[in-house]
């Protein structure tokens, strides 16, 4: 029997009653609500406190959309080859570390524009390295047989979370004002990292070969070779980056809206 068979809860139990998944449903719901303040907060602060151009606030959105497009692959093929805890864990600290350089540079009155842009690359790029591994983790905590259950409690948590995320924003940025609602977000990620680590049940083993870049690049391959030959896979591959390029535009132009004169 392998790790995984030992560890994961079995198809007759509750999944309310596993740990592990709690530990993890809690983690990532608290990463979405935390993601959905700054959703909020940033386009205000871009736009009120260092006003900035319709121009200036969409370079600072494909900044923070061009790690992910670039990076994805690469994010998934580590996860693969590596802890996906580690890898997640990693993520959140880096965008904690990240944004919390926000209200911290405001305080001071040292924020700019090319700063915010700065933390909003390097965001994209910590969000794709944790969430890449965090949607393979899941296969591994729970039953073969519970994964679409799983998926739809996690769906479900996850569209309240961003709700009430983005109403908890507006809220801690009329109290606080956008640079110090940000510390919302920051905890939410110290939040995921600390569920994340708390997570027992062991990772699938597999033999880990070297990383270097041919390996990454044959795994890379490999992958898109298996979603391009099943169309299921193409179809919802095909299905998500429509989706993610229309909330792209969405998340851009909603701000500009709200704030911009005609």
């Amino acid at each position: 029997m392998t790790a995984r068979t030992q560890s994961a809860v079995p198809a007759a139990t509750s999944l309310w009653r596993h740990h592990d998944f709690r530990r993890y449903l809690t983690g990532q719901t608290a990463s979405v609500a935390g993601s959905s303040v700054s959703s909020m907060a940033i386009p205000v602060l871009a736009l009120l406190e260092l006003n900035a151009t319709t121009a200036q606030v969409a370079v600072m959105t494909f900044l923070g959309q061009l790690p992910p497009a670039l990076l994805a692959l690469h994010a998934g093929t580590l996860g693969d080859l590596y802890s996906k805890r580690r890898q997640m864990i990693t993520g959140d600290l880096i965008s904690a570390a990240a944004l919390v350089t926000v209200p911290v540079a405001a305080a001071l009155d040292t924020l700019t524009l090319s700063h915010l842009m700065a933390v909003a690359a390097v965001q994209g790029a910590a969000g794709v390295l944790h969430d890449a591994a965090a949607i393979s983790l899941l296969p591994s905590l729970v039953d073969r047989s519970l994964i679409q259950r799983s998926n739809s409690r996690i769906g479900a948590l996850f569209s309240v979370a961003a709700t009430a995320g983005s109403n908890l924003g507006a809220a801690l940025t009329t109290l606080l004002g956008p640079a110090r609602a940000l510390l919302g977000d920051v905890g939410s990620f110290l939040i995921s990292a600390w569920c994340t680590a708390r997570i027992q049940t062991r990772e699938p083993v597999r033999a880990r070969a070297r990383a270097d870049d041919r390996r990454l690049r044959a795994e890379i391959g490999e992958g898109l070779r298996y979603v391009y030959g099943d169309h299921r896979l193409r179809t919802l591959t095909l299905v998500n980056a429509t989706t993610s390029f229309g909330l792209g535009l969405l998340n851009t132009l909603w701000a500009l809206y709200l704030f911009v004169p005609a």
